[in-house]
């Protein structure tokens, strides 16, 4: 941030967070600008300090205001805001989508988006959406990066940076699955990101219940959702190594994929080797996201807080070193061979 005057200031737009944070300071999304608040808190010893945005158009949350809107700072703690001047956004409720985006494609993310906030809704019972703004956009910032992501506060923000033509067309096949993972995290509490391995747990959690709305929302076929576990599976291979996971978070040498795709075969593998019906597990994940130690009546067999005191030696073997990963690894593809994923029916 560049000083011009006692008043006055200059953030560059797709700026990146520090060294070791998660989230942009601010960056062009779409027609829009979307910041990330915490990055732009006042001194401590300033108080009463107001935030006042003025814009066309202001997703905050999930709700929009025009011209102007003014809260205090510490409502600002943890929380997004995107605006835009353009004359006609294209909004849906409390979504945005970024008007470059090609209208069949379009057309297919909104029904697709559609569709995993229902089956969270109607079969899962939980909303959530509640409070909750979504932005969809391209980013262009000169050809720097390529790739898709989103981070989930007040406002889940995705976006793909300088996708080609043709990857502009599979939006629709990325962003629902994005859209999933992101709203899993919201029904995380704020306490399972402080437990020791928290990010193998939310992310893991969040690939996991990926994959179950998509395939029981009929985005995906059986096949293509097995294959996507044991792309994961190996993908999570390739950073085994002879260190165990607490030894790679001790030496800080955790590939920013592994969480994800570790974490996401830890859960298929804690499902599997569980013996639960597939409503039962369902119902013991939800406990823990929300950081209830007590959640299924065997957590040491489930172990889905990757508890120490767990004595499922498969789950002991998902974030061991690659000699005790690799069995656990060959004993779940033959597991998927011959089982359905778990499948949920709307329960009243």
């Amino acid at each position: 941030m560049r000083k011009l005057s006692d008043t006055s200031y200059v953030q560059q737009l797709n700026s990146e967070a520090p060294d070791g944070e998660e989230y942009l300071k601010a960056a062009r999304m779409g027609g829009g600008i979307y910041i990330y608040l915490p990055f732009f808190f006042p001194a401590r010893e300033c108080k009463g300090v107001v935030f006042e945005i003025a814009a066309q158009h202001i997703l905050w949350g999930d709700k929009w205001y025009s011209g102007s809107t003014r809260f205090p700072s510490e409502e600002a703690r943890g929380k997004a805001i995107f605006f835009t001047n353009e004359l006609t956004p294209v909004v849906q409720g409390s979504s945005y989508f970024d008007a470059g985006i090609p209208a069949p494609t379009l057309a297919r993310l909104q029904t697709s988006f559609g569709k995993v906030s229902a089956f969270y809704q109607n079969v899962l019972k939980v909303n959530p959406q509640k409070d909750i703004g979504v932005v969809t956009a391209v980013v262009r910032n000169k050809g720097n990066y390529s790739g898709f992501g989103g981070d989930s506060v007040n406002i889940i923000r995705m976006s793909y940076d300088n996708p080609t033509p043709a990857q502009l067309l599979t939006l629709d096949e990325i962003m629902p699955s994005t859209f999933a993972h992101e709203l899993a995290h919201k029904l995380q509490r704020d306490e399972v990101y402080k437990l020791p391995l928290a990010r193998y747990i939310v992310e893991g959690q969040a690939d996991f219940l990926k994959i179950i709305v998509l395939r029981n929302s009929g985005l995906i076929s059986e096949n293509a959702a097995k294959q996507r576990v044991l792309k994961a599976a190996g993908d999570c291979a390739k950073f085994s190594d002879t260190r165990t996971v607490h030894e790679k978070i001790e030496q800080k040498a955790v590939d920013f994929r592994e969480p994800y795709d570790c974490g996401m075969v830890y859960y298929f593998v804690s499902y599997y080797s569980s013996g639960l019906q597939s409503w039962d597990f369902m119902d013991a994940l939800g406990k823990a996201m929300l950081a209830e130690n007590i959640y299924g009546g065997q957590e040491d067999n489930l172990c889905l807080l990757f508890e120490s005191t767990c004595v499922n030696e498969r789950l002991k073997g998902v974030i061991g070193d690659k000699a005790h990963y690799t069995p656990q690894i060959q004993w779940l593809e033959g597991v998927l061979t011959n089982h359905p994923l778990p499948l949920l029916n709307r329960r009243n």
